[in-house]
């Protein structure tokens, strides 16, 4: 839309309605011209007009090439920075896109980096461990509440804390028979830290899950599961590839952990959607 941004030879209704149009593409696709019209206190003659001047025929041609210019937006939106996926003057068309690139981007990249070995390896430690923990601050605390909810739907208990200071009374009741699923993007959390301290003191066999296999928690590890080295460790609009990677390599480990006795575990969770049969709506 080139011609609209240029607004040559626009007399004033006409740069008002480019102006409007640029801003709302979008919500002028699904727009009649009257709608349009109603909507910029112009006449129909006026949009008309306007679609000629940049060499269309008419309202509808205008609609048909705007949704072929849009569409090629969405296709180029690619190098997405993860802190910053999207700004102020991005479309609910564009940001859609966006996210999905920045999803994608950070699975694929967290999949290259699996050792199969290590994963091996912690499934292993999960299994043989006489209790199960996973430890997490912030944002991490919600992929580790939905690794906690899937664990316990194939009655194997993962503890977690869940009040302010309990993960500290939770590591210190762990000993050298049990397991520790410690959760931190960058690995530098001093609350995470300490925790990680504890469970080390304890013997405790640790699965750190980082981006930063370096870093002072992970250090403290017994194992370590790298995810995407994506977000930076401070400023940035939202934790998304960093809490969608984390979520993944919990999702491989319940995968793997299924696998594991997979017809058993298949059967409890038949039985317990069985239960719930009755209490859904039916269409």
């Amino acid at each position: 839309m080139s011609a609209l941004e240029e607004k040559k030879n626009f007399n004033d209704s006409e740069q008002l309605l480019a102006d409007y149009i640029l801003v709302k593409k979008e919500k002028v696709l699904e727009q009649s011209i009257q709608q349009l019209s109603e909507e910029t206190f112009t006449s129909t003659s006026t949009i008309f007009r306007l679609c000629q001047k940049i060499g269309l025929k008419g309202f509808k041609d205008f609609k048909i090439r705007l949704a072929a210019e849009l569409q090629m937006n969405y296709n180029k939106i690619t190098n997405i920075n993860p802190d910053f996926p999207f700004n102020e003057g991005d479309t609910y068309g564009e940001i859609p896109k966006k996210v999905l690139e920045l999803f994608t981007d950070s699975l694929k990249n967290t999949y290259t980096i699996i050792d199969k070995q290590q994963v091996e390896k912690a499934v292993a430690m999960i299994l043989g461990a006489k209790k199960i923990g996973i430890f997490a601050y912030g944002d991490t605390f919600l992929p580790a509440l939905n690794f906690q909810n899937k664990m316990m739907k194939i009655n194997t208990n993962v503890q977690i804390g869940t009040l302010p200071g309990e993960n500290r009374h939770l590591a210190t009741n762990f000993t050298k028979e049990d397991c520790a699923i410690v959760l931190s993007y960058s690995g530098e959390s001093k609350d995470n830290y300490m925790i990680a301290n504890i469970l080390r003191q304890n013997q405790t066999k640790i699965i750190v899950i980082s981006a930063y296999p370096d870093s002072h928690i992970a250090k403290l590890a017994s194992l370590v599961l790298p995810v995407a080295k994506n977000e930076s460790k401070s400023v940035k609009l939202s934790t998304f590839s960093s809490q969608i990677a984390i979520d993944y390599m919990l999702n491989v480990l319940y995968a793997c952990i299924f696998m594991s006795n997979y017809e058993v575990n298949q059967n409890k969770r038949v039985a317990s959607e069985m239960l719930f049969l009755n209490t859904r709506f039916e269409k």
